[in-house]
């Protein structure tokens, strides 16, 4: 009587459900983790939604706009904000200026780290204990935008600005520079960007429709502000990514050295 043959193929079987357990496992993790980062994204929104309605409640103004958007928080500043063709805030406007930058450094998106927050059950700690965890960090930007109106500047005018792009920047620049100063907001959370006329409110195409100066010069003043974002986001530790860039650039400095060394050779 012939005996019967072995399944030399069993192993696959138990390779196979191996190979499926290890894919289901790594599948709940990618789960579980992108859960993780939702949670504390929708925290990080509730912070700024926060910050929003304080700005709201408090900056009663007509010529400010508070507004949430996805970048943040936008603060929109219009009227005769600077004097006339100058990158310097008019004085009625500084007390603004001083108040945008109290209420912004007054966010809990300013104050909040682990030390400062010793209840273990504040949704804060509990967000910035989970960053850490995670080797990340909350980043707080404000970011400062400068824009101007389409009316070229007048070559006579031109001692300092040759265009509405330099002016824009320098403005820009100029509130960030108030803020710091009437606020002490460190630097380090500002950006400043001119756009010039190229991101107009009101389409330079619809001003010049218009028939009389008037018409266009109000207009034109829509597109004349300033936007201040208030945003946050999680990010990667600075320290880990200072240590990996200089591993980097100390790996790129030695094969520079070494391919000079056989070259001479």
């Amino acid at each position: 009587m012939a005996k019967p043959k072995k399944n030399t193929q069993a192993w696959a079987i138990t390779y196979a459900d191996m190979v499926t357990l290890l894919l289901t496992f790594f599948v709940l993790l990618m789960v579980i983790l992108s859960e993780a980062e939702k949670q504390i994204d929708l925290q990080i929104q509730k912070l700024l939604d926060n910050a929003y309605e304080q700005m709201v409640a408090e900056l009663n103004d007509k010529n400010i706009d508070v507004e949430r958007v996805s970048k943040g928080v936008k603060v929109t500043i219009r009227g005769k904000l600077f004097q006339q063709l100058s990158p310097n805030i008019s004085p009625e406007y500084l007390p603004k200026i001083a108040q945008i930058g109290s209420l912004i450094k007054e966010t809990d998106l300013m104050k909040i780290d682990l030390t400062s927050i010793p209840d273990s059950t504040d949704e804060n700690f509990l967000l910035m204990s989970d960053l850490s965890n995670r080797g990340q960090e909350l980043a707080v930007e404000i970011r400062c935008e400068g824009h101007t109106d389409d009316a070229p500047i007048p070559k006579e005018k031109r001692t300092k600005y040759d265009s509405n792009f330099e002016l824009s920047s320098a403005r820009s620049l100029n509130v960030v520079k108030q803020m710091n100063k009437f606020a002490s907001i460190d630097y380090e959370y500002f950006s400043a960007l001119g756009y010039g006329p190229y991101r107009p409110i009101i389409s330079v195409e619809t001003i010049k429709s218009k028939k009389t100066r008037r018409d266009k010069n109000r207009l034109r003043e829509y597109n004349r502000r300033v936007e201040i974002y208030l945003d946050a986001f999680a990010r990667n530790k600075t320290q880990s990514d200072e240590k990996d860039l200089i591993e980097s650039l100390s790996s790129k400095n030695r094969k520079k050295k070494q391919i000079k060394v056989e070259e001479t050779s």
